[in-house]
């Protein structure tokens, strides 16, 4: 097509992907600090590097040297499947198996691409070999990848399907379905170079996840015109009384998390748990102030340290514990941040309180 290798399957993705990157440009230019517009439109540029790369190369009409080519064409399939794996991480908070971080994957994809493909090929100059030699290595990750994650998003649908809306299911299912098609592409490229079912396989799942992005999208929007409506009514944001199916949702999330004891896990932000809990910053500080008669840091400070004199109480060992031990296992990174809050709360001094219940007071 067009005098080069490109089949028309892949012309008409590389097409509509490129209307769905100008859409979401400006999408992000208005939204710069949304961080899944970001990672969205990151991942169409990758598709769109690895669409452009496999339908246009090698073609031994270019100057470029065919092995610089065929280098490039299957760089770019490293490129998505890293990049792809690194965004279902973000989207769905997911945290990485200790052999699949995203560096790791990297670096073994990366070092493996090295010495099985480049070395190979440069070598003998026969791509059948060096394809063959190197292939094994995805075909393995992306198995063993697929597994993982697929028993991490069935957990997310057991524990959190009942209670979260139908968009958020739908998440779930359309990033397992794109992680499944994106991993048949090592195992198409070894039985070989089948350009339209290749295409048409990987960017079929780029396209399940972009339906569950628009439809997450449109959701979030609809969300936040209830919201700004009723900000045009009141006098101050102070005064915003939120739908009532927003806010019950909210506070069942809230109840979960504090059942789990989900607060004492480190970094707790209010963009991370409305991240987690699907909805957004504004609508969970308003039901935290609104509810639990406090700001959204008290709140979890709060919890933190009923968890602690609990501990303090309860617990003979972790009475003995170092200060920085007790605030590691209460979810603070710091004794000084620990001290400050237990003093807000308490109004006591930490290391007089911990001397005490040390003594039986």
């Amino acid at each position: 097509m067009f005098d080069t290798e490109m089949q028309p399957v892949t012309f008409g993705i590389l097409v509509f992907q490129i209307l769905i990157l100008s859409a979401q440009l400006i999408i992000y230019i208005a939204r710069p600090r949304d961080k899944k517009r970001l990672w969205f439109l990151l991942l169409t540029i990758t598709y769109i590097f690895y669409n452009l790369a496999s339908g246009l190369l090698p073609n031994e009409r270019y100057s470029m040297n065919m092995i610089m080519q065929n280098i490039i064409a299957y760089a770019s399939g490293i490129s998505v499947a890293v990049y792809f794996i690194y965004y279902i991480y973000k989207e769905f908070e997911i945290s990485p198996f200790i052999f699949f971080k995203v560096k790791y994957l990297f670096y073994t994809l990366t070092i493996s691409f090295v010495v099985l493909f480049i070395a190979p090929y440069l070598i003998t100059k026969d791509l059948s070999t060096a394809r063959m030699l190197f292939l094994g290595i995805p075909v393995f990750i992306s198995v063993t990848y697929l597994v993982q994650v697929t028993k991490s998003l069935i957990d997310i649908y057991k524990r959190k399907g009942k209670q979260s809306s139908r968009i958020f299911r739908f998440r779930i299912v359309a990033g397992n379905l794109g992680l499944l098609n994106l991993s048949f592409m090592p195992l198409i490229v070894v039985w070989g170079d089948y350009q339209t079912i290749e295409q048409s396989v990987v960017n079929f799942g780029f396209i399940i996840m972009m339906v569950a992005y628009i439809m997450d999208f449109v959701d979030q929007a609809k969300k936040e015109t209830i919201i700004l409506a009723q900000i045009n009514k009141k006098e101050s944001a102070s005064e915003i009384q939120m739908a009532n199916e927003l806010i019950d949702n909210i506070l069942n999330e809230l109840d979960q998390f504090e059942q789990n004891k989900d607060y004492l896990k480190g970094k707790v932000t209010l963009s991370i748990l409305a991240k987690r809990f699907n909805t957004n910053s504004r609508y969970l500080s308003q039901v935290v102030n609104s509810h639990k008669n406090k700001s959204f840091t008290q709140y979890i400070n709060d919890l933190r340290i009923d968890h602690f004199r609990k501990r303090m109480r309860e617990d003979e060992k972790f009475r003995n514990y170092k200060v920085k031990a007790m605030a590691e296992e209460i979810g603070y990174s710091s004794t000084e941040s620990f001290s400050l809050a237990f003093r807000k709360k308490t109004n006591k001094k930490l290391t007089e309180y911990i001397k005490r219940k040390r003594k039986g007071k």
